[in-house]
């Protein structure tokens, strides 16, 4: 629900309510992925993935949901181009790993009523993160899809964003592709060359929300989605040191067992409930020779490879193993997310 904040400066100025929201909203919101025709033929739905795979590891990364539901992570994904089953996987892995709502959309006033629909249900949006392709100007939920349209996000859509939405302190990112510029350069901007941020569709939408939003002004890359170019490299070896450490776990495991027993007989037999067994100390637990980062490594790649055995797609139930980040182009812009605050 929502509570007056009330104040009072002097006996001569009245009282100020400023509502405070005490629920608040965690949103990731995913796009449609256009595969290729050589990525189809080649059945490399890896890419296909990639907004999906960000999108739970963004989940995951928000504050737990509340019982009361006075804390909300929440899923939402443009359909179009994802098949039924592995959309009820996701379902699956948001709402029972994580504990978050989910909800599909099929244009983007779906989305826009999505979150100006909180107001009436008197709650704030704390962050929101949207995963998708994009162009200058534009956020692409259906990039090159049948309902490209109807996906799409400019400036119009942009300004129907309410303010009241959101948290005072939210945020916003978008890891679109030059959701931070204004021209459409494609490879450079030169240094005489004015980049037009305050045009850019980051700006429009931190207008409008009255919310800082985070951008690229580069494009981004998703290529990191399954790890970096060591990460993958280092993944054999990585499962061999997991599984080594597991056998090690349950060899000591069977020792430990077997010492105990024969430890209770002996104390039996002796009538002695302090006897140690003569010659023989307590088996020593191994030595660990795997990392965290190789147990992480391992649980992402198993998680993958066993939804593309049940369903054909490699959806990870731990999410993506990295983060978005900016890619080569266009040079002469930051290489990195910028803060687009509200004018």
């Amino acid at each position: 629900m929502t509570a007056p904040h009330q104040g009072r400066t002097s006996a001569e100025h009245a009282i100020q309510q400023i509502p405070i929201a005490l629920q608040r909203d965690f949103i990731t919101v995913v796009g449609s992925s256009h595969m290729t025709m050589e990525e189809w033929l080649r059945r490399q739905k890896g890419n296909m993935m990639r907004f999906i795979n960000q999108g739970i590891r963004q989940i995951r990364h928000y504050p737990p949901a509340s019982a009361n539901d006075a804390t909300q992570r929440i899923f939402l994904i443009f359909t179009e181009g994802y098949e039924r089953p592995l959309l009820d996987a996701v379902k699956e892995v948001v709402e029972t790993r994580y504990g978050a709502k989910y909800r599909e959309l099929d244009s983007i006033a779906h989305l826009l009523d999505f979150i100006n629909l909180r107001i009436s249900k008197k709650r704030e949006i704390k962050q929101l993160d949207m995963f998708s392709h994009g162009l200058v100007g534009s956020i692409e939920f259906g990039y090159e899809m049948d309902k490209a349209d109807s996906y799409r996000m400019r400036d119009v859509q942009a300004q129907m964003l309410k303010p009241e939405a959101f948290d005072l302190s939210g945020k916003i990112y978008s890891y679109a592709c030059r959701t931070g510029l204004g021209i459409n350069a494609e490879f450079h901007v030169r240094e005489d060359e004015d980049p037009l941020y305050e045009k850019s569709l980051a700006q429009l939408i931190a207008n409008a929300a009255q919310v800082s939003v985070w951008a690229f002004p580069r494009r981004s890359t998703y290529d990191n989605t399954y790890g970096t170019t060591a990460d993958r490299a280092n993944l054999k070896a990585a499962g061999q040191r997991v599984r080594a450490d597991k056998l090690a776990i349950d060899r000591y495991e069977v020792q430990r067992s077997n010492y105990q027993k024969r430890l209770a007989a002996h104390r039996q037999a002796s009538k002695d409930a302090n006897a140690q067994l003569p010659n023989e100390s307590a088996p020593r637990p191994p030595l660990k020779t795997a990392s965290s980062e190789d147990e992480m490594l391992v649980r992402h790649a198993k998680s993958r490879d066993g939804y593309e055995r049940s369903i054909g797609y490699p959806l990870d139930a731990e999410g993506a193993v990295r983060p978005v980040r900016s890619g080569n182009e266009p040079t002469g812009v930051p290489a990195s997310l910028q803060e687009y605050k509200p004018l």
